[in-house]
């Protein structure tokens, strides 16, 4: 099985992290599982650094990075940026078949001087018990921060769907879960670590009666949702509301 390392540091801030290895079918998901996982803390931007260390099986394993740009402009909202440090990445970079979405930059310099300061973020954290009481505590918790932050246009939702989230992680992860409530930008996301690698799934309205509940009412009532891999291990269930 081919392997992808990921070699990562600190700067100013940002995670600058350097690939290196052969991406191809067997190593796509670990190294944007990897990419996903050093976000999940909020740095200010993800800085890739290319260079010959770092080979893809065809050049179409370059999107990639799309998904992942595409993925954290969602959750965690940490933008993350290209830089060509070999000729080859450069010029690639630099053709019309890379990804537009995806800024791309010379040097690690030019890259960090376009990070700029990070939107303004209201954030809060709570650990939550093993148990379905969790779920009182996580609903309690939402409705205080909204009242702090002015948001009660969006209350009724986060309660429900921050319920649906604690519940789940309480009953199918067995886990005491943690929630995170991020404001930015007019959004408001809901946050749910837990310590098993099982992603949800929503269920198939062909073959499930849809219910209301569970995944299937976050799905309706959020902007996007998604899952990503904690650092740690386990994984954190998302959505994005407003």
């Amino acid at each position: 099985m081919t392997t992808v390392a990921l070699e990562v540091s600190e700067v100013d801030g940002a995670a600058v992290v350097r690939p290196s290895g052969l991406l191809d079918l067997t190593s796509y998901r670990e190294l944007r599982d990897r990419l996903l996982k050093c976000a999940a803390d909020g740095p200010t931007a993800i800085v890739a650094r290319l260079d010959d260390g770092f080979r893809c099986a065809t050049p179409v394993f370059m999107s990639i990075f799309t998904t992942v740009w595409t993925r954290l402009a969602e959750w965690p909202g940490v933008p993350l940026l290209l830089v060509g440090e070999s000729t080859g990445y450069r010029q690639f970079l630099a053709s019309p078949a890379a990804s537009r979405m995806v800024p791309a930059f010379t040097t690690l310099a030019a890259a960090l001087d376009a990070v700029g300061a990070p939107p303004e973020r209201r954030r809060d954290e709570i650990q939550l018990p093993d148990s379905l009481v969790g779920a009182l505590v996580a609903r309690q918790f939402v409705r205080d921060a909204c009242a702090r932050w002015g948001l009660g246009h969006l209350e009724d939702n986060a309660v429900t769907v921050v319920t649906e989230l604690v519940e789940n992680a309480v009953r199918h992860a067995e886990s005491a879960p943690v929630v995170r409530l991020e404001y930015r930008s007019g959004r408001l996301s809901i946050a749910v670590r837990d310590d098993s690698t099982e992603h949800p799934r929503e269920p198939d309205s062909r073959t499930t009666p849809p219910t209301g509940v569970g995944i299937t009412i976050v799905a309706r009532l959020s902007r996007v949702w998604g899952c990503s891999p904690w650092p740690s291990g386990g994984k954190v269930v998302w959505a994005v509301l407003g």
